[in-house]
């Protein structure tokens, strides 16, 4: 209970039964363990009191116990309905168990109670965010700031709307204005933040970051953010404390767990390579994703056993989970022990919780295993479930080629569906000069010490992050130029709803992801495809003198060959080799990889995945 002044407090108090009146002055001086006995023995006494109701429910709510709050506040609010800040603090109550559409409707009732009440327009306008409806949630923001233009809490949630629908200028501005209202408000530094290195400021992105941990923000998606913006500024020994601090913070957040552990693999700091999930697992055995990345991991390092033992201890507690049955199988198959492997595959795609994903891996097991019709039921079952994945595509064109099935030639036409450009150059630029100048750019961003492990490229680098969320001219000019060439591939697709690639045209496209990749002497792909994208690339910026139009120096990319021994039906069905300033566009779902070159000069190459805008 507030009021404007002592005065008014002290005339407030004395209105109030004495045991409530303790409970009320103990609550205001944050004293909730006082408070709570005395509230809770008062409303006992007298339940039908709807002050102590909606108070008592106040205090649990702000202890997080948000079930019996909102019954409280309901009762105080049948017994009196006119209680706008109680209607208020139910939405509250509402919001913190995630019934957003019925926190909407406590805070339209506080309103049609109170019309200009601030906090129930800011907390609504939150809540549209929440629920999507943004441009109602706006009209409430720009609510708030009509009644009370210095309201700084509203200016965070408007900025945090727009930042949400892209207008990130916009954000900016906003945040700052909430800065300006008042310079101490650490939220609103840390999500100036995140604009500002979705803007590539990472500079000044860092310097937000760390005015919020100063006036105290210790969370743990700061430190996290703050680690990224470290890596954009390739200062990754201050990134890897950044994402220790934020694992210590949060031990359950996997993205955190898998930025960490990567940077210290590709920085070769393997002292304390993996431990973080360990850790974590020990503190909380039950924590089944971190198990599974771990798992995961450590099957790519062709650390079957410790996978196993893993996975074996994830098993004990949740026998019936597919995707730990499915590493299992991967685990085996590494061994060399196929039947095991068969026979844990079959046990995933048997699980209650199995997905497409599962059924395409005991696909791939069977097509590895020479047996392409019992692959092929798999392949369309999963195909059939999940239309667009790519990795069910994959294999389902594998099983038609085995099984001699001219399906097959329909989804992989390898010389109508890669597709090779000349990419167009800025005005007044060679394709040499363009491209030393992008290459000059690039260079920077490789600082990794060794390929990610969870990538395909074997011998070189990898960027971090979307490449082309970096505004240098020259990054810009190449996507100016990728446009073109896209949208030439896109418009050339036939009206065909029953092609997986065809079917996907839209009107427009956006990058799902970009990245640059520097191989060394003897550096490759394996073979593999694209799981998120609908398009796929290879731009070539910086190519050795010794790789020419014949492969006589290899480097060139392949196409057809899988990721598993299949015999000879699984010959590449197609070759190109590289050359600066081309681009290769194919369907992501297109088993590629490159062949390794002889050569003392790095080959860099941009490339990306597209997708649908729609989607």
């Amino acid at each position: 209970m507030t009021a404007d002044s002592s005065a008014n407090r002290d005339q407030l108090y004395r209105q109030l039964p004495e045991q409530l009146r303790r409970a009320v002055i103990a609550h205001e001086q944050g004293d909730l363990e006082r408070a709570y006995p005395l509230y809770k023995q008062f409303v006992k006494d007298n339940p039908d009191n709807p002050t102590a109701l909606q108070l008592f429910g106040l205090l649990l709510s702000q202890r997080g116990a948000y079930q019996p709050a909102i019954k409280l506040m309901q009762e105080s609010l049948r017994l009196f309905p006119d209680q706008a800040e109680v209607a208020n603090n139910l939405g509250n109550a509402l919001t913190g168990i995630g019934e957003i559409d019925n926190a909407i409707v406590s805070y339209l009732d506080a309103i049609r109670i109170r019309p200009g009440y601030v906090d129930a327009w800011r907390n609504l306008g939150v809540c549209y965010t929440r629920n999507g409806r943004l441009e109602e949630a706006k009209g409430c923001l720009e609510k708030v700031i009509e009644l009370r233009p210095d309201d700084a809490p509203a200016r965070l949630a408007l900025g945090n709307l727009q930042q949400q629908q892209g207008l990130m200028a916009d954000a900016v501005a906003t945040f700052e204005k909430a800065i300006e209202l008042d310079p101490d408000y650490a939220e609103a530094h840390h999500n100036l933040g995140l604009c500002q290195r979705l803007l590539d400021q990472p500079d000044k992105a860092l310097d937000s970051y760390d005015r919020a941990l100063q006036l105290g923000l210790d969370r743990p998606e700061l430190h996290h953010n703050r680690a990224n913006a470290l890596v954009d500024l390739q200062r990754r020994d201050a990134a890897i404390d950044a994402f220790r601090a934020a694992v210590e913070r949060d031990p359950s957040n996997l993205e955190t767990h898998r930025n960490l552990n990567a940077l210290l693999w590709q920085q070769e700091q393997l002292e304390d390579y993996l431990g973080s999930y360990r850790r974590a697992l020990q503190a909380d055995p039950d924590a089944l994703d971190l198990r599974l990345e771990l798992a995961r991991t450590l099957n790519r390092h062709e650390r079957f056993g410790e996978a196993r033992e893993v996975l074996q201890k994830g098993l004990e507690a949740r026998p019936n989970t597919a995707e730990i049955r499915t590493l299992l199988g991967f685990a085996a198959e590494g061994e060399g022990n196929w039947d095991e492997a068969l026979r844990w595959h079959a046990s995933a795609v048997a699980s209650p919780d199995a997905v497409a994903n599962h059924q395409i891996s005991y696909a791939r097991a069977l097509l590895a295993r020479q047996r392409p019709e019992e692959a092929l039921e798999l392949a369309q079952a999963a195909a059939a479930q999940a239309p667009f994945n790519q990795r069910a595509l994959a294999y389902l064109g594998l099983c038609w080629r085995l099984l001699g099935d001219e399906r097959d030639k329909v989804l992989n036409d390898y010389q109508k569906l890669v597709q090779v450009y000349d990419v167009p150059m800025p005005d007044g630029m060679s394709t040499a000069e363009f491209n030393a100048r992008l290459a000059d750019v690039l260079q920077p961003l490789h600082v990794a010490r060794q390929h990610p492990v969870e990538q395909t490229l074997r011998g070189g680098s990898q960027t971090s992050g979307h490449l082309f969320r970096h505004r240098a001219p020259e990054i810009l000019q190449l996507v100016a130029g990728l446009n073109a060439c896209l949208e030439d591939y896109i418009n050339a697709f036939p009206d065909n709803d029953q092609h997986p690639l065809y079917a996907r045209r839209a009107n427009s496209f956006r990058y799902a992801g970009a990245w640059s990749v520097k191989l060394a002497r003897s550096g490759f792909h394996t073979m593999h495809t694209h799981p998120m994208g609908w398009i796929s690339s290879a731009y070539y910026v910086q190519v050795p003198d010794e790789i020419t139009e014949t492969d006589q120096h290899g480097g060139g990319i392949k196409f057809g060959e899988p990721d598993i021994d299949i015999g000879e039906a699984g010959q590449a069905q197609r070759s190109i080799q590289p050359k600066t300033g081309r681009l290769v566009l194919f369907p992501s779902y297109m088993w590629h990889g490159t062949v390794p070159f002889e050569a003392d000069e790095p080959r860099m190459t941009v490339a990306f995945d597209v997708v649908p805008f729609e989607q």
